[in-house]
């Protein structure tokens, strides 16, 4: 994995948090599979089920960016915990993302997911869905095993703390399916809202927390969730700047685009339309966003980066998400983290905002 990134302005960085990421990814694989089996060792089973284990498996074995994860890692390091003691909790956070993207996934009708067609188009709606559910299960075991680990009460506040950021996630996700569903185009205020749910509460908020409460660091807390709005918001936006304007994402370029995804780009570019009184391109957007996706071509996600392009919204969603990172930025020193800790987090956020450019 490599421990560098690159800027928008083509500068290349060292960074410490993709070095201690580095440090930990190997250990986070490692519990994963200590509680599924790799799919080189799956024997054949009864009635065919090693291809549903197969199937299990497979996103985990794709690996991630592990940033939750780290996060996570981090966050116990900063609060003066061992690192060695939230491993457990930090390969539960990695498999809760592998079921949510297979579910995601068939949700949005995406076509790839780190690099390769997604579950359902490998393998059927139904069965991905299957696996998912078991990889949702594979989790919780996960996070029982923390009772042998740690104090009992502890390993339930766990948890406890990962149900309440999941039902939360569930929630953004149900925004923003409704949205898509409905054909409506929204303000800036509900994606925001969308996103503080989506994406705060499980990027940043919910794993830094996690990390703190293993390292009995509760004061952290309070000052974790409102650094991780502004953070993940930064996420965010950046995140649906690159599904348009990155080919480095392992996942097809403009699929947010195909599968009517409710992003500030859009939200932006309605807006300037309605500016300029350019009523024809308004009609198309507010009709094709209204479409399934197997009603929509390539054509009309050209046509689309072509309207981002030319009413600026390219420039404008990038800025946004350096304005949110520099909110971000200040509210580290409010956390009681060590100064180490605060340092690797300030790295964070830049790799945040610069990834996959």
């Amino acid at each position: 994995m490599p421990t560098t990134y690159s800027t928008v302005d083509g500068e290349t960085l060292e960074s410490s948090f993709l070095g201690f990421l580095k440090e930990n990814r190997q250990l986070i694989v490692d519990e994963i599979f200590r509680f599924i089996p790799r799919s080189q060792d799956i024997k054949p089973m009864n009635f065919g089920l090693d291809n549903h284990w197969r199937m299990v498996v497979d996103y985990p074995e794709r690996g991630g960016k592990y940033v939750r994860p780290g996060l996570l890692l981090l966050s116990c390091m900063a609060s003066g915990g061992e690192v060695a003691k939230a491993m457990t909790t930090a390969a539960a956070m990695e498999v809760s993302e592998d079921w949510l993207l297979v579910h995601d996934d068939f949700e949005d009708k995406s076509l790839e997911r780190r690099g390769k067609p997604t579950l359902h188009l490998l393998n059927g709606e139904e069965m991905a869905i299957n696996a998912g559910d078991h990889l949702h299960l594979i989790m919780w075991k996960i996070l029982m095993a923390n009772h042998g680990t740690m104090d009992n009460s502890k390993a339930c506040v766990i948890a406890e703390k990962m149900v309440d950021f999941l039902q939360t996630t569930c929630e953004g996700q149900y925004l923003e399916l409704s949205w898509t569903r409905n054909g409506k185009i929204i303000s800036e205020d509900e994606y925001f809202e969308m996103v503080d749910r989506k994406t705060g509460w499980y990027t940043v908020i919910g794993p830094l927390q996690l990390g703190a409460l293993i390292a009995d660091n509760t004061a952290a807390l309070e000052p974790i969730g409102k650094l991780g709005k502004s953070l993940g918001r930064a996420f965010q936006v950046h995140d649906d700047w690159l599904n348009v304007f990155s080919s480095k994402t392992g996942k097809e370029l403009g699929g947010d685009i195909l599968e009517g995804k409710r992003t500030l780009l859009l939200i932006h570019l309605v807006d300037q339309l309605e500016k300029v009184g350019d009523r024809m391109n308004l009609e198309y957007v507010r009709i094709l966003f209204s479409k399934k996706r197997e009603e929509k071509s390539d054509e009309d996600v050209k046509k689309i980066i072509a309207l981002y392009e030319k009413h600026g919204c390219r420039a404008w969603v990038r800025a946004r998400a350096k304005t949110f990172a520099l909110e971000a930025l200040p509210l580290i020193d409010g956390i009681p983290y060590s100064e180490e800790g605060k340092a690797v987090l300030r790295d964070a956020v830049q790799y945040i905002v610069n990834r996959e450019l």
